[in-house]
């Protein structure tokens, strides 16, 4: 378990934007599909993370089991269960490199604009309000 979250972390922080597969699966770089005249998808790195971990058994989309494992955590390391959350805020750079993000995965048609807040940690509104910006 500890591997697979060790290698989840590197394939997450190695992998800048999108990634792009042909029709076969196989990931390769947009240059040179464009090059060789290959249609690719655009995939999110987090995509492929979620379901590894979803496999092994870490729903961590899951609100529900987060905050479960959160707890569970908390009580084995000894230390009280609190029930406050801090509330993430964004900078400008990062509110517009979110949101061009999100226009690659409309052009690509694959996910809804509440599947993409979802996978990104953020309310649905607040995604809404940002587009609407």
């Amino acid at each position: 378990m500890r591997d697979l979250i060790k290698e989840a972390i590197a394939d997450l922080k190695k992998s800048e934007g999108f990634i792009y597969k042909t029709a076969e699966g196989k990931k390769i770089d947009l240059h040179e599909a464009a090059a060789r005249g290959i249609a690719v998808t655009p995939v999110n790195p987090k995509d492929d993370v979620i379901k590894k971990l979803e496999a092994a058994g870490l729903f961590l989309t899951d609100g529900k089991f987060l905050s479960d494992f959160n707890e569970l955590v908390s009580l084995i390391s000894g230390g009280s269960v609190a029930k406050t959350s801090k509330r993430r805020t964004f900078t400008d750079g990062e509110k517009s490199k979110i949101i061009s993000e999100w226009k690659k995965v409309e052009a690509a048609g694959n996910k809804t604009k509440a599947a993409f807040a979802r996978e990104i940690g953020i309310g649905y509104q607040t995604f809404i309000n940002w587009l609407r910006g």
